[in-house]
């Protein structure tokens, strides 16, 4: 017979209660702790049954454990028949009721502690499963002991209950799973817009002579990693992110070469260039000249951007 073990069931909790017998009981915090306790499933285990039976009625499950959750007496299912379990989970019973031996009932395994006899699911008739055994309880065990229904009002979480819950534990992860997926994308996309934006200003300075080429990746890697920083003050600057800062400080750098006409051009040459290189660099005479051509070009015609220039310089030789 297969069986499956079930979410813990509360069973009893701190206050004073008058029970199905018209007994008063009180539990506090010491009475239930001594109960979990006493509880010994190896040799006296308490059924899960239907109602409270008194002589041989089928056992659903047993009750694993006892153990006290805040001001509450909570039961532990183990080998629930499944047939059974499922009619819980459908709330064909709604109800909890737990038998108790007081602390000096001759029938009590462990006297001097309240000890649970039986948990019974009350509100339906007892399902046709065949099979399941039989539990047995001998004639006048019964007498003197306590039945403490702690259900609906007490706030006694069932089966039913628990997977409910569960299912909106699921529903909330996914939902919390499936935003943090779309928190993430976002940064994503934003993180390689500002990486695009970073390369067209870095190659935008190598256009303007005021980058070497080499150089790119470095400011490209810089601002990709500025950019991520808080803002900071640059005193009379003012407050801005270190990236704005770097882009301030190679916007106002000098181009490398000074395209400016110096003097008479030599005999045979179109133009004349002057400029000046870091130490380890070299100027093609023919690229500095294209160079001075598409500046020029582009100074007269800025809504032209720089290839296109040089394309045209190019083309006019």
């Amino acid at each position: 017979m297969s069986t499956t073990t079930a979410p813990s069931i509360r069973i009893a909790r701190c206050g004073t209660f008058t029970s199905n017998e018209g007994v008063q009981v009180t539990f506090g915090a010491a009475e239930l702790a001594a109960a979990a306790a006493a509880y010994d499933p190896a040799a006296d285990p308490a059924p899960l049954v239907i109602g409270h039976p008194k002589l041989e009625d089928p056992a659903y499950g047993w009750v694993s454990g006892l153990a006290v959750d805040g001001d509450r007496l909570v039961a532990t299912p183990d080998k629930v028949e499944p047939s059974f379990a499922e009619m819980v989970r459908d709330g064909r019973y709604p109800k909890v009721s737990a038998r108790f031996y007081p602390p000096q009932h001759p029938a009590n395994p462990k006297p001097g502690a309240w000890y649970l006899k039986h948990i019974g699911f009350l509100g339906a008739v007892a399902p046709g499963i065949k099979g399941l055994g039989t539990v047995q309880f001998a004639d006048g065990a019964d007498e003197g002991a306590v039945t403490l229904d702690f259900s609906e009002g007490d706030d006694v979480v069932t089966t039913t209950k628990l997977a409910e819950l569960e299912a909106r534990e699921a529903e909330l992860a996914a939902r919390e799973a499936g935003i943090a997926a779309r928190e993430a994308a976002d940064a994503q996309r934003a993180a390689e817009a500002r990486h695009a934006d970073h390369t067209s200003f870095a190659e935008g300075l190598v256009g303007k002579a005021i980058l070497a080429p080499a150089a790119k990746g470095y400011v490209v890697g810089l601002l990709d990693h500025l950019d991520a920083t808080a803002m900071v003050s640059f005193g009379e600057a003012g407050e801005m992110t270190p990236g704005d800062a770097l882009r301030k400080l190679l916007e106002t750098g000098k181009p490398m070469i000074d395209l400016g006409e110096r003097g008479a051009k030599p005999a045979g040459e179109q133009s004349y260039v002057s400029f000046s290189v870091p130490e380890g660099y070299e100027i093609d005479p023919e690229h500095a000249q294209l160079y001075a051509r598409a500046a020029q070009i582009q100074q007269d015609k800025p809504d032209l951007d720089w290839m296109a220039c040089v394309k045209l310089a190019r083309s006019r030789g």
